[in-house]
């Protein structure tokens, strides 16, 4: 399932397209009904050629509505750019289109609209223009599509644009299920009911959840996709969620969070700005030519359906800012967010948020000192983020690595480290990509800055080394062809010399599944032990914390988590990471990537029943192992 919405200047024919491609209006206001014109969001659905239900999310087109255009434009796989044959480009698509290229929108078609009022050579002139101008916006070259409302010319090949966008770009992944709220109401009959996009992860009824950023647990009652009502809902599709337990209200903006989903909370952030879309600048210029980021600058971050005024004050010229909030925001790690100007219709700049800031004073100015320095020893991972504070310090490790440094570069904070994600390259002037790669110094050299990773607060996670080590590796085999299994085992063979070599110096060690640092980071709590070994001893019955009898295990499993030594599934459930990697081997033995296998099979295979089958391949999904096609699964 995939979610798509639409984008562009007012009165081009947004809601009447939808209508047209999926029989809904999606106005469902009756001031909407009465103006003719949409206010706030609307949303429909239609099945595409493959059988699964593609959701649309219908934007206001007025500029007096932006805000409720950016909290529809967020988490979408497609965005379909509409532009009226009869006006052409407008500012308002400009306007559009520029926030939905910051919000990194995968995937874009063009529907030129109103193609039966103009010209035959007008539409398609219509048509190349708006090509060129978002090829600059998103950096990519979109397929555009004559349509008409009227007469229904062009909507089967707009569909059929649509599923070959959506094909041509498998799924964004992520660690576990959260949504953004988007609508929230309480129907006849009690409770609370919450809607948006669902991603990550899959919900259902009985799942504990949390509502954030105030923090409070929540139970689903139950679950609705599409107006059908369902026992889990996947990603990524409109959900409409049934709250029970709730103790205050629900507004736009707040988050619906699952264990492991990483969703964090913060009113003081730190912030990266990256170039805005078709331009190298950070920021536009004001009227006399400045930037217009100034310190205490008060603008709008917009981020998912959430909104907050707030304070930015950019540190030094490094493109990273402190964003001080009035009110608390919950967001995961990386989520991309775009600036505007307060009460206006500006897009000041765009960026993703790092994490939250509690550093005192004398801490911000180490801050503004380090990042100078890392953002300069990291100009290879463009246009990335930031991780998660536990994998940080690995991520620059990486980028070390790769940058052929033999030791991490004076003065770059192992604390601070750019979100994975990219495809790093051997330093200029390598004349051996593989010898380059598999250099057993190197190796050492990474473990050395391993080492130095695991001094962090709390240790650094095995699973996230060796995670990152296989996409390192896997990097390095698309880069250079002669690359064989046996090299790539001679490299990680040289790795783990190195880093037992550490351990025989005593300068690195493990505790449980984590690397540590003699004395810096703390060891497994007895509480954590104690869950650890009920959960190694659950085998592939897991423990799920959500269920009264094992509460107390929901606080140490998160940090087992951490460690490497648990790994979340959907639903609440939680396997050790033997029992994981048991069961992912078993459905995986023999297959090779392409090949494409059913829920009964891995069942089989793995011995499963499909109460526990479902969140196990949504988790395999999640890593890049398989991705879902229809009712199978199809090896990566």
């Amino acid at each position: 399932m995939r979610v798509v919405g639409t984008a562009g200047h007012v009165d081009h024919g947004k809601t009447a397209l939808i209508k047209s491609l999926t029989g809904i209006d999606a106005d469902r206001l009756p001031e909407e009904k009465a103006r003719g014109m949409t206010t706030d969001l609307g949303f429909a659905y239609y099945r595409g050629g493959n059988g699964e239900y593609v959701g649309v999310v219908d934007v206001p087109g007025h500029e007096r509505y932006l805000r409720n255009m950016v909290a529809g434009a967020w988490g979408l796989d497609l965005v379909v750019l509409v532009v009226a044959a009869d006006d052409g480009w407008m500012p308002q698509t400009g306007l559009h289109a520029s926030i939905a290229a910051s919000l990194a929108a995968p995937s874009v078609v063009i529907a030129v609209t109103k193609a039966d009022a103009v010209e035959a050579t007008r539409a398609e002139r219509v048509a190349l223009d708006s090509v060129e101008r978002a090829s600059a916006l998103f950096g990519f070259r979109p397929e555009a599509v004559l349509v008409s409302n009227v007469t229904g010319e062009g909507l089967g090949e707009l569909k059929a644009a649509i599923g070959r966008a959506l094909e041509a770009r498998p799924p964004a992944v992520s660690d576990g299920a959260y949504l953004y709220v988007d609508r929230a109401f309480s129907p006849l009959g009690g409770g609370t009911v919450v809607t948006g996009t669902l991603v990550g992860g899959s919900v259902g009824s009985g799942d504990e959840l949390e509502l954030l950023p105030r923090g409070e647990r929540v139970k689903v009652r139950g679950v609705q996709s599409y107006r059908e009502r369902v026992e889990r809902a996947f990603p990524a599709c409109r959900a409409a969620v049934s709250l029970t337990g709730l103790k205050g209200g629900v507004v736009r903006g707040d988050v619906l969070s699952a264990p492991g989903s990483g969703v964090v909370c913060g009113s003081e952030l730190l912030v990266r700005f990256l170039p805005l879309p078709g331009s190298e600048s950070l920021f536009p210029a004001d009227a006399k030519g400045r930037p217009a980021l100034r310190p205490g600058l008060e603008a709008e971050l917009a981020a998912g359906s959430a909104r907050r005024d707030a304070e930015l004050w950019p540190i030094g010229k490094t493109g990273f800012a402190r964003a001080v909030l009035r009110s608390p925001l919950a967001f995961p790690a990386g989520c991309g967010f775009v600036a505007l100007r307060r009460g206006g219709a500006e897009l000041l700049g765009r960026g993703v948020i790092a994490r939250p800031i509690r550093a005192a004073p004398e801490g911000r100015k180490a801050l503004a000192a380090a990042l100078p320095r890392a953002v300069a020893s990291t100009d290879a991972l463009e246009e990335a983020g930031f991780g998660r504070d536990r994998s940080l310090a690995l991520r620059v490790s990486v980028a070390v690595f790769y940058q052929g440094w033999t030791a991490a570069p004076e003065g770059v904070p192992l604390g601070v480290a750019l979100k994975a994600g990219f495809e790093p390259a051997p330093a200029p002037g390598a004349a051996d990509e593989a010898a380059f790669l598999f250099d057993p110094v190197r190796w050492a050299a990474y473990a050395e800055a391993v080492a130095a990773a695991a001094a962090e607060p709390g240790g650094l996670s095995r699973a996230t080394g060796e995670s990152i080590f296989a996409s390192v590796l896997g990097a390095a085999s698309r880069q250079a062809d002669s690359l064989a299994g046996a090299r790539a085992a001679d490299s990680k063979s040289a790795f783990e010399a190195s880093v037992s070599r550490l351990e025989a110096q005593k300068a690195l060690s493990r505790n449980g599944a984590a690397w540590t640092v003699p004395g810096s980071a703390r060891a497994l709590s007895p509480a954590e032990r104690e869950t650890l070994e009920r959960l190694v001893a659950a085998g592939t019955s897991g423990l799920e914390p959500g269920k009264t009898a094992q509460r107390e295990d929901a606080r140490p499993l998160k940090a087992l988590c951490s460690f490497g030594e648990a790994v979340p599934l959907d639903g609440g459930i939680f396997f050790s990471r033997a029992a994981y990697e048991a069961c992912s081997a078993a459905i995986l033995r023999g297959r090779k990537p392409g090949d494409r296998f059913t829920v009964p099979e891995a069942k089989e295979r793995s011995a499963l029943s499909r109460k526990y089958i479902l969140p196990l391949l949504n988790r395999m999904e999640s890593k890049g192992l398989v991705k879902r096609s229809g009712d199978e699964r199809i090896v990566l």
